[in-house]
């Protein structure tokens, strides 16, 4: 046990040295240059770099994986040549200096009123709490690296950028861009580095491609995809040629990738983004009762709608339907969520055997893997799933309490962000029930769209606190008497 706690000391010591040593030379930056400069949202052009450099050093071929019956490989089971190892610990230590750089200039300037979200922050620490330091310490596998401290940082230091919301928007629509490019590129290059050639189950006649770009797996572009659509639609491009190209790209690459669940996510947040810019303008006209035609035609639409609906319940055999659709392979892959139950019970059995504190952080490792016999398997394909394993019951009170908190805040800040937060909120939570979008460690695309919507939020609770003070200055001073009345 001494052994075991030799480790996790050493590298506090460690960290609080640099920690000093950051406060040190901040404190020397500001007596020779009186400015702050935040070098936060480059994060995304780094961590978009390491992630086009993964699959090319790797040198993948979907062709042949798609054969053999394994579209997604995870880190476990790749080989890296030593540059691009390098690369990756470059990009860490850059993420980790310039969020130590901009969380300890924030916090040499915090205030008796910070222009903070305090509860969130909290919660956020919560939820590192229950779902990285327990399960490392009392877990059924106890386990400690120096990775699981990454990420919260980044996400503290994240709720502190709250003069970055427009660079860090364009930072992610920019270097999504550039993924998107570059995996385009590879179709003529190299098509069996991006694109799967057996597809079988796709909704689309005759197309039996399945793109997954320079992503890990189509279900994996899918949300790179709609997040660039979201990034590019709050803040496009001056040049319009420049947003054409973006969004016929990113449309082709949607359609591609036959990712149904990121279809429906796309179009979810995209009704939310044009419920905040538009929804003022429709409800005037829905209600216009001097001209209602836009509230004709919704009752026009509904009326056929239901009548369809309804004649097509009466003439058609649907239980025959039904039966025969469940017998296919896309029937069976609906009732299996595409094999992710043999994952869930693997998962669940972690877990009954340490209820409290999981299995561990390395649960879905290369040993665990060969233990249960799936080397395909490397997260339980749910985020609830996933925290119950890994970190057990503390674990999914920890992620419940943040998920709430963070919803809270999503919705105070939706109006101001034009619906920017409660879309990326939607894709986060949508994802959730096959996904892990809320990893506790690493600096991937799902780590990247956390990270973003912590700093809109970040940056939105500082506008609202603006625009509270400026409406109580003015009505600390009186009002003319044109307004009052008087005259």
């Amino acid at each position: 046990m001494t052994e075991f706690l030799l480790a996790p000391l050493g590298f506090l010591a460690a960290f609080s040295a640099a920690i000093g040593a950051i406060f040190c030379l901040m404190k020397l930056s500001q007596m020779l240059r009186n400015e702050e400069s935040a070098y936060l949202p480059y994060i995304f052009y780094s961590s978009t770099l390491v992630s086009i450099l993964t699959h090319i050093a790797t040198g993948r071929n979907l062709f042949a994986q798609s054969m053999l019956g394994a579209t997604e490989l995870s880190d476990n089971s790749l080989s890296f040549p030593p540059y691009y190892l390098w690369i990756s610990r470059a990009n860490t230590t850059f993420i980790l200096f310039v969020a130590c750089q901009w969380l300890v200039s924030r916090l040499m300037r915090y205030g008796t009123k910070p222009d903070t979200p305090t509860l969130l922050i909290g919660a956020f620490l919560f939820l590192y709490f229950t779902n990285v330091l327990t399960p490392a310490l009392f877990s059924a596998h106890p386990s400690f690296d120096h990775k699981y401290v990454y990420l919260s940082l980044l996400g503290v230091a994240s709720l502190f950028a709250q003069d970055n919301e427009d660079a860090a928007i364009r930072a992610a629509r920019n270097s999504l861009y550039i993924f998107l490019l570059v995996s385009a590129a590879c179709i003529p290059w190299n098509p069996g580095l991006v694109l799967s050639d057996n597809y079988l189950e796709g909704v689309i006649p005759g197309l039996t491609y399945r793109y997954a770009g320079l992503a890990n797996h189509a279900n994996s572009l899918g949300p790179i995809i709609v997040l660039f659509l979201l990034c590019l639609y709050s803040k496009p491009y001056a040049r319009r040629w420049i947003n054409f190209l973006g969004w016929i790209l990113g449309y082709a690459s949607l359609v591609l990738a036959q990712s149904k669940t990121s279809w429906i996510g796309f179009i979810m947040c995209m009704c939310c983004m044009g419920y905040f810019k538009y929804g003022a303008f429709f409800k005037r006209r829905l209600f216009d009762v001097n001209n209602p035609v836009l509230s004709a035609m919704f009752i026009v639409m509904a009326m056929i709608t239901v009548s369809a609906v309804s004649a097509g319940i009466m003439l058609s055999d649907i239980e025959g339907e039904i039966n025969a659709f469940f017998s296919t392979r896309a029937g069976a892959d609906l009732t299996t969520m595409t094999g992710r139950t043999p994952i869930w019970e693997v998962a669940l059995s972690e877990w009954r055997n340490s209820p409290l504190f999981g299995y561990g952080l390395t649960l879905w490792d290369a040993a665990h893997q060969t233990k249960i016999g799936m080397p395909w398997a490397f997260d339980a394909h749910n985020q609830f799933i996933q925290t119950l394993a890994s970190a057990g019951l503390v674990g999914v009170a920890g992620l419940a309490i943040y998920v709430a908190t963070l919803f809270w805040f999503t919705l105070k800040t939706a109006k101001s962000s034009q619906g920017l937060t409660l879309a990326i909120f939607l894709m986060i939570f949508s994802r959730s029930i096959t996904e892990v979008p809320l990893p506790i460690f690493g600096f991937d695309f799902n780590s990247l769209t956390h990270i973003l919507l912590l700093m809109i939020i970040g940056a939105q609770f500082k506008y609202r606190r603006i625009e509270k003070t400026n409406r109580a200055v003015l009505a600390a001073y009186p009002k003319p008497a044109i307004y009052r009345g008087q005259i």
